[in-house]
């Protein structure tokens, strides 16, 4: 799939360049691309069960191709709120069509129960890796694209060792690539890699938003528990 994304490397300032992007809800493909994930994870711990998730998420999505979230408006609340009680309707609604009188009242005071979520698991646990993922995607998308960039290769790296020095780190991708990396280029590299996946991760955040303001970023990152990540990289009118 193209990446729509600018290089954020280059452009001048955040909120030039992200745009409300709320009608991704129009476009089945992209929604289905971005969240399909969480809702699938969301929906397995609601009903506790894998071949319910799987038979609940196909007719999600099926409900999606169908254009059915056409009249969801962002004045109701974040994208992120609509989908989690659209996700936990569709779940209410086959376990109405599939289980016993018993069993229904079961699960019903389950669902209905406020403190259900921290049972069956946390949303916004599900919702944050939907998008850090897809900004690990971009990133990648971003290195194959550039020649002599490395920064999803050295990120990962860092990310996976975090205990080990940049020489250390620089050594064993030296073996990797069959030539030299010395510390202080992976360092280079790295730092650039932090600043540009901050970036994707923001962008990503701002387009579940309805006309995102430096404000509104900032609390929903803060929200989703990203803030210490990406703080260092914060533009001026966010910070």
């Amino acid at each position: 799939m193209a990446d729509d994304h600018p290089d954020p490397t280059t452009a001048p300032s955040l909120l030039n360049q992200i745009t409300t992007r709320w009608s991704i809800v129009d476009d089945p493909t992209q929604l289905i691309v971005r969240y399909a994930p969480a809702v699938r994870k969301y929906l397995e711990r609601l009903l506790k069960n894998s071949h319910d998730a799987d038979e609940v998420s196909q007719e999600f999505v099926v409900r999606i191709l169908d254009h059915k979230f056409a009249h969801a408006s962002p004045e109701r609340g974040r994208f992120r709120d609509y989908i989690k009680v659209a996700a936990r309707n569709a779940a209410l609604q086959y376990l109405r069509k599939r289980h016993t009188r018993d069993k229904l009242q079961a699960d019903l005071n389950w669902m209905a129960d406020d403190n259900a979520d921290e049972g069956a698991g946390d949303w916004l646990g599900e919702w944050r890796q939907c998008l850090v993922d897809k900004a690990w995607r971009l990133l990648e998308g971003h290195e194959s694209r550039t020649p002599g960039n490395l920064g999803y290769t050295v990120l990962k790296l860092s990310t996976e060792n975090p205990q080990d020095s940049s020489d250390e780190m620089a050594a064993r991708l030296s073996k990797t690539l069959g030539r030299e990396l010395r510390a202080d280029a992976f360092r280079k590299q790295l730092s650039r890699a932090r600043r540009t996946f901050a970036q994707y991760l923001l962008e990503e955040i701002a387009a579940t938003l309805k006309d995102p303001t430096p404000e509104m970023i900032k609390d929903e990152v803060t929200e989703l528990g990203l803030l210490p990540y990406i703080q260092p990289y914060l533009p001026p009118e966010m910070a």
